[in-house]
């Protein structure tokens, strides 16, 4: 599932269903190199790239470009296996004029559907307080979203279970937590 250029095709990501492909854009830069981009055509993890619009009006699309410069900062041999969709969400939520970012998702205690601020969500997310235990967040083709009513974009986050990457060495699946939370930091 090559495209042109060598570019995995799930890494071009279809936003002509989006009303506002141009917002929807502008969210995913919000986190642009905070979350790892999962690529399970060449099961390769992403962690430092840039995006693209491209296309014309009505079948626009998001090109997610790795920086192959930075050879450290792409894992391989990532099984599909290991990567998996979870009940976590991140949105923007108008308040009073004000934009505010919004993390979501089922309790794993009571659960319940919580929102919490994004700062106050990523930290309740790395202590497991959500719907997985040890959880490495990641984005994939299908996780920039519209909501349909509005024109208001938000992600779906995947995570990445190391325990499932027998391939990788314990120092290789480490780096990839410590990493994905590293990338993070800004917004906790």
């Amino acid at each position: 599932m090559i495209g042109r250029a060598n570019q995995p095709r799930d890494l071009v990501w279809s936003l002509a269903d989006f009303r506002s492909p141009d917002n929807a854009m502008k969210f995913f830069d919000v986190f642009k190199n905070s979350f790892m981009i999962y690529s399970s055509s060449v099961e390769k993890l992403y962690c430092e790239y840039s995006s693209q619009l491209t296309g014309p009006v009505g079948r626009q699309r998001m090109v997610v470009l790795p920086d192959f410069n930075q050879f450290e900062s792409i894992f391989s041999r990532i099984d599909c296996e290991a990567v998996s969709e979870t009940s976590i969400y991140i949105y923007p939520k108008l308040e009073q004029g004000k934009t505010r970012l919004i993390l979501s998702g089922h309790s794993k205690a009571s659960g319940r559907l919580e929102k919490l601020p994004l700062k106050q969500g990523l930290k309740a997310l790395k202590m497991g307080y959500f719907d997985q235990n040890t959880m490495i967040p990641a984005l994939m083709l299908g996780d920039l979203r519209e909501f349909p009513e509005k024109r208001l974009p938000y992600l779906r986050l995947h995570s990445v279970d190391c325990n499932r990457l027998p391939n990788l060495s314990d120092f290789e699946r480490n780096d990839i937590a410590k990493g994905a939370w590293s990338k993070l930091a800004a917004f906790m």
